[in-house]
């Protein structure tokens, strides 16, 4: 195998998902212990040392799903919840917040099934505590269905209907679509439509030419530059910025530059490694990346377990590139023994 991975040719033989059927709850604190990548990649491994005081976070003991609303279900319509609340001393559940919504029947339902959750308290030197700024996100999908780049909200402010009218008129060539989305972008002011209208721009620049990368990485960066003066905690947020930072990893990778991929990814994963509240299938895309990054970086320790993770995140997702295997393969047989 050539020495160097190279990033189209792995792009090319990643099988995209299609979603079916996925009602997932995924909560914050899956993983916690430290904040690196892989800990069998640093010295002190399989722990670090810490002085301070010995907390354990809160365990999930028991979860219930929520119950679809019919209004929902009857309309076809999917969403998502991001709900906060506290972990009482006793694993109870209070102070139940809605962060992120889209639409308050999904609230309801959600806000009844968390109330029922049942956890094994996070506790400082052996003693129970409450755990409060608990973040949990509930989604409902169904069979067939995929929310694109956007679903409607009841936390953030925007046209769907229109956005959608819009993103739909566009022509299909790149160069009058082009064209029009910076028409639309000039007479638009609000954060989340420039931010949608700026990532679909850099795709069009793409079909365009695949060489301009640079209109592309300015097109994402001005769609990064409007999601972050909106809710972070909204699902349409999430859900773009996430995509925006694939597509900017990608380009990257294409570019040779390794070490700024790697800046980029790595706190992003860290922190959608715990929270989960990212689309499972880009975050499977995007620790590729990493691997993808890491390898050509030469650390090898990372590039082998970012290929092992996305290998098990394939499984999960139905995803099967054997391919991936043979990386991972490679990166071990250049790990230092």
């Amino acid at each position: 195998m050539d020495e160097n991975i190279r990033v189209r040719i792995i792009k090319e033989q990643i099988r995209r998902l299609v979603f079916g059927v996925f009602l997932g709850m995924f909560a914050l604190g899956s993983l916690y212990a430290h904040e690196t990548m892989f800990e069998q990649c640093h010295q002190g491994h399989p722990l670090h040392k810490n002085d301070n005081a010995n907390i354990v976070y809160p365990v999930s003991i028991f979860k219930t799903a929520p119950i679809y609303p019919n209004r929902e279900l009857n309309r076809g319509r999917e969403g998502s919840v991001i709900v906060e609340y506290t972990i009482t001393k006793d694993g109870g559940v209070t102070d139940i917040k809605i962060l992120s919504s889209t639409s308050s029947a999904f609230s309801a339902a959600a806000k009844q099934a968390v109330k029922k959750f049942k956890y094994e308290p996070a506790t400082v030197n052996g003693k129970p505590i409450d755990q409060e700024g608990w973040k949990h996100k509930i989604t409902f999908d169904l069979d067939g269905g995929n929310s694109g780049i956007f679903m409607e909200s009841e936390t953030l402010d925007f046209d769907a209907v229109a956005l959608t009218k819009a993103i739909n008129k566009l022509p299909k060539k790149p160069q009058k679509a082009i064209q029009k989305i910076n028409d639309l972008l000039s007479k638009d002011k609000n954060n989340f439509h420039l931010a949608v209208l700026h990532y679909i721009l850099s795709s069009k620049y793409y079909q365009l030419d695949p060489a301009m990368a640079q209109e592309r990485l300015l097109s994402l960066n001005e769609s990064m530059l409007a999601l972050e003066k909106l809710n972070q905690n909204e699902t349409n947020v999430i859900n773009l910025k996430s995509m925006n930072i694939n597509a900017t990893s990608f380009i990257l990778l294409e570019q040779g530059k390794n070490e700024e991929a790697l800046n980029l990814l790595k706190p992003f994963l860290i922190a959608a490694w715990k929270n989960n509240f990212h689309r499972p299938e880009i975050i499977y895309d995007i620790t590729i990346n990493y691997a993808i990054a890491a390898y050509n970086s030469g650390d090898y320790c990372s590039a082998f377990y970012g290929f092992d993770r996305s290998i098990k995140q394939g499984k999960a997702l139905s995803i099967n590139n054997p391919n991936l295997e043979g990386y991972k393969k490679a990166a071990r047989n250049n790990m230092a023994p």
